[in-house]
């Protein structure tokens, strides 16, 4: 595990879990189309020695979420990364759970950012665009501004995705809304990383 307070780059897997790619009420096997491109972000982030977590929802049934979106993530399997990205745990500086949109809002997030002195840059990677990406970029660029933290917030387009469920959520004008939202709050949108 590295000395968080040394590293200066941050990587973010959000939401890659079964329950949202494999099985249950939100599940779209089409997010697993960005699985190569978090590969590749993730590899090159390794060998750059940038800190890597992974975030997951993990509900009960008595979450209040439930209320506004289908019963999700509920079993300890939707809970679980998926085959494709769970090799990197092991390399992950932590996993961190969360019962809300917001990975901020996860057990012990916000005093691990506190530590991280020396970072200058945070890649966000996973699903849901509109929801759970948008949330976090847009909470963790308000979180960095109250600390007086000018920090590079990146959201690479090929590595985010959201579901599509006909006349509930359409894909294309949900991720579109994500990507106006997160650029009108100071989150810089790539096509890729370099």
């Amino acid at each position: 595990m590295k000395n968080l307070e040394e590293v200066n780059s941050a990587i973010f897997v959000i939401d890659m879990n079964n329950g949202f790619c494999e099985e249950g009420a939100l599940a779209d096997p089409t997010i697993k189309g960005i699985v190569p491109n978090i590969r590749k972000i993730i590899m090159d982030g390794l060998k750059r020695e940038s800190a890597l977590f992974f975030v997951n929802d993990k509900h009960t049934e008595d979450s209040v979420e439930i209320k506004r979106y289908a019963g999700h993530c509920i079993t300890p399997r939707e809970q679980k990364t998926i085959k494709e990205l769970s090799i990197f745990e092991e390399y992950a500086d932590r996993v961190f759970y969360k019962n809300s949109t917001c990975a901020l809002f996860a057990p012990g997030m916000m005093e691990m950012l506190l530590q991280m002195k020396n970072l200058e840059r945070i890649v966000i990677t996973g699903c849901c665009t509109d929801i759970c990406i948008m949330n976090f970029a847009v909470a963790l660029r308000n979180f960095m501004d109250e600390w007086n933290v000018d920090i590079d917030i990146v959201v690479p387009i090929n590595a985010v995705e959201t579901f599509h469920i006909p006349n509930v959520h359409e894909r294309e004008e949900a991720n579109q809304f994500g990507y106006r939202v997160m650029e009108s709050n100071g989150i810089r949108l790539v096509k890729e990383m370099d």
